[in-house]
């Protein structure tokens, strides 16, 4: 397909997921795919987060890329670089990334443990690239202000949905299957990063105990006591001195 097929064929993805998103892809086509509708939104992005920035909006404050403000720290000498670093890490690495991994978790839990679907990962990736148009053509308005809660509410629902039937289509699956997927997957992932963080936890809180043992700091009133009654002690030495 010409660039000029490939929009066509996004735009109407948009309107009609349900028929667009079976077209099977490979990872090399769907990972150009994903560039090609990525660009569009990148170049918006960066035009308003530059005018923001000349109107006095700090750059790390967007709503959709707070996270990255170490980033820009990091990687950025001034609030307009930072833009458009951070639109480049966002669009073209982040997002991508975090797809292509997503992915893999997909295969793992729903293919080879739960056997719900026997597609192939690039059908897999493939879907999860149809599911991030709604997140790409929103991004760029979280720049603004106004528009940061639009993205967080509409973006996330809409992208759910493209993804329930961009699964069911290219891993031939129901729809309630589809979601059932997405659901037991999102159940378990939150289980691992919850058991991860309370081991991290449990881990920090040990190693502090043993570097600072708590039975060593008595309470304070032990501390005052133990002080009163060296003073007196002080005190009469002198006196009988």
């Amino acid at each position: 397909m010409s660039c000029k097929e490939e929009l066509r064929f996004l735009w109407n993805l948009v309107w009609d997921p349900a028929k667009y998103t079976k077209r099977k892809l490979s990872f090399g086509s769907a990972i150009r795919l994903y560039y090609m509708l990525a660009a569009i939104p990148f170049v918006a992005y960066v035009i308003l987060g530059l005018i923001s920035v000349y109107l006095g909006l700090p750059a790390h404050r967007f709503g959709a890329t707070h996270l990255l403000a170490p980033l820009y720290i990091l990687f950025a000498s001034s609030s307009y670089l930072s833009v458009i670093w951070g639109g480049i890490v966002l669009f073209f690495i982040l997002l991508p990334i975090g797809m292509a991994i997503d992915a893999v978790v997909y295969q793992i839990i729903i293919k080879f443990f739960l056997n719900i679907w026997k597609g192939s990962y690039d059908t897999t990736f493939t879907a999860l690239v149809y599911s991030s148009l709604p997140i790409l053509l929103l991004l760029w308005l979280s720049v603004l202000p106004l528009f940061n809660s639009l993205f967080i509410i509409v973006a996330p629902i809409w992208s759910i949905v493209v993804l329930v039937i961009a699964l069911s289509n290219q891993q031939n699956i129901t729809r309630l299957n589809a979601l059932l997927a997405i659901i037991i997957k999102s159940a378990l992932l939150i289980f691992v990063l919850a058991l991860i963080s309370v081991s991290i936890f449990s881990a920090a809180v040990y190693i502090l105990s043993s570097v600072l043992p708590i039975s060593s700091i008595g309470p304070l009133s032990n501390i005052t006591a133990n002080a009163s009654a060296g003073a007196i002690g002080g005190h009469s030495m002198i006196a009988w001195g």
